[in-house]
C-alpha cells in the first residue's frame, strides 16, 4: 500500500482518526472533575476539536453519498486482506462463480463485491452524526445563558446586559432584544405546596399587554426563542459586626443566603461571609424573619440571635450585630433554547446507522491468477465453497 492510500484511508475510512477527536473531550472532563487546569484546554480548545471533526465527518459523508449509486462502492484499493486461500479454478470461473452470487466486478476484474445495506448504515451514520456536531456548533456560538436576582417592585428590562448578575455566551452571541420586561407580583416561601419555593410575575410586551406566568424550580417556561426559569429564592440580609469594647467595625457587607437542601433546626437558608478580621455564616429563618449569626475568629466562636426589623442592634460576647436591610429575591435564569429536536434526530440517526454498519458486513473479494488457480483474498462472508 503507497502513501497516497495510506493517507487516503487514514482520512476517509478509518474510524481511528474519529476515536483521537475523543481525547480532546476527555482531557476537559477530567479537567472539570479533577479541578486541575491543563494547558489549552477549554471551551476554545473544545470548539475547534469539533469543527475540525464536524469537516471530517462532512467528508467522509460526501464520499459515501458519491458512492450509493455506484455499483462498486468500496472498490479495490482499499482494506485489502494480507492473507488468502488458493481456489483451483481459472480466475474467469471464480468470476463467474461470483457474478452468479449476486456479486459485482470491477471494470479492470480481480476485485468484486456485493451490495449491502451495511453500506447505507455507514452513510447514514455520517449523516447523523454531521447534523449533530452542526446543531451542536451553532447551538453553542450562539448559546446565551443569563441570571439575574429580582424582587417584588418596578419592571425589569431582560434586554439590558446591566439587569444580569452572571452572563455566560457564545462567540456570535449578543444580549437578547426581543424579551419583554418582567416584573415580580408575588413571591412563594418553600412550604408543603412549594418545597423550593415559587414566583409568580408578569411578562410586559413593548405594546404594554402583561403575561401572566408562575414559575417554580426546574420547570423552565417558553418565552420566543428564550427559556426562563426560577432557580431558587435568595435573601441578602446587610450583616454589621462590630467589637463591643472599642465600637470598631469589623464587619460590614451583603450576605447571600440560599436555600439548605435540609433545614437545620427551624433555619432553611445559609450562606457564608468572610472579613478581613471575621468570617463565619449565616442561618434565616423567613417565616419568623429569624437570624442565626455565627462569628469565628481563630479557634473562639459567638453565636447570636436576633429577629430581622425588630432587634436594632444586638450584644453577644465581644461583638454587636445588626442587620439594617434585607433583599429577598428570586434567581431568574434566561437561557437560549438549543434546537434539541434536531439533537436527539441526529443522534438517533448515527445509533441507528452504527448498528445496522455493526450487524452488516462487507462481502468484498479480490481475485488474483496463479499457477494453481487463483489466490482468493475476502473480507466478510467468503462465496466460495471449500
Amino acid at each position: 500500500m503507497n502513501v497516497a492510500s495510506k493517507i487516503f484511508r487514514l482520512l476517509l475510512v478509518s474510524p481511528w482518526l474519529l476515536l483521537a477527536f475523543l481525547i480532546i473531550p476527555v482531557l476537559v472532563v477530567l479537567s472539570v472533575t479533577l479541578h486541575v487546569q491543563l494547558p489549552l484546554v477549554g471551551p476554545d480548545l473544545m470548539l475547534v476539536n469539533n469543527i475540525g471533526l464536524m469537516l471530517l465527518v462532512a467528508c467522509r459523508l460526501l464520499r459515501y453519498l458519491a458512492g450509493m449509486r455506484k455499483s462498486v462502492r468500496y472498490g479495490a484499493a482499499c482494506c485489502k486482506p494480507e492473507q488468502g486461500v488458493m481456489l483451483a479454478v481459472p480466475i474467469a470461473e471464480a468470476e463467474a462463480q461470483l457474478s452468479a452470487a449476486g456479486f459485482v466486478c470491477d471494470s479492470d476484474g480481480g476485485y468484486a463485491e456485493k451490495k449491502e445495506r451495511g453500506y447505507l448504515g455507514t452513510t447514514l451514520m455520517y449523516a447523523g452524526l454531521l447534523v449533530l456536531l452542526a446543531v451542536g456548533i451553532r447551538d453553542n456560538l450562539q448559546q446565551f445563558s443569563g441570571a439575574l436576582l429580582d424582587g417584588m417592585g418596578p419592571a425589569t428590562n431582560l434586554n439590558r446586559e446591566e439587569s444580569y448578575r452572571h452572563i455566560s455566551k457564545g462567540p456570535l452571541a449578543s444580549i437578547p432584544s426581543s424579551l419583554p420586561k418582567m416584573q415580580i407580583t408575588r413571591q412563594y416561601l418553600p412550604d408543603g405546596d412549594y418545597p423550593m419555593g415559587a414566583t409568580e410575575l408578569s411578562l410586559i410586551s413593548m405594546e404594554g399587554v402583561p403575561r401572566k406566568l408562575f414559575l417554580k424550580p426546574r420547570e423552565p417556561v417558553s418565552v420566543g426563542a428564550y427559556d426562563l426559569s426560577m432557580a431558587k429564592l435568595v435573601f441578602e440580609p446587610q450583616i454589621v459586626i462590630k467589637a463591643a469594647a472599642s465600637g470598631a467595625t469589623v464587619f460590614d457587607s451583603i450576605v447571600k443566603l440560599d436555600p439548605l437542601v435540609q433545614k437545620r433546626g427551624q433555619f432553611s437558608f445559609y450562606g457564608l461571609f468572610q472579613g478581613a478580621l471575621v468570617g463565619g455564616g449565616v442561618y434565616y429563618q423567613p417565616e419568623k424573619s429569624t437570624l442565626m449569626v455565627v462569628i469565628s475568629r481563630g479557634d473562639n466562636k459567638t453565636v447570636a440571635d436576633m429577629t430581622f426589623q425588630v432587634d436594632q442592634q444586638v450584644e453577644q460576647g465581644d461583638y454587636i450585630l445588626s442587620c439594617a436591610k434585607m433583599g429577598q429575591w428570586s434567581e431568574i435564569h434566561v437561557v437560549r433554547k438549543r434546537h434539541k429536536g434536531l439533537l436527539i434526530f441526529g443522534g438517533a440517526a448515527a445509533l441507528i446507522g452504527l448498528l445496522l454498519r455493526v450487524a452488516i458486513r462487507p462481502q468484498r473479494v479480490w481475485l488474483e491468477v496463479a499457477d494453481e488457480g487463483c489466490m482468493v483474498r475476502a473480507v466478510g462472508k467468503s462465496p466460495f465453497r471449500d
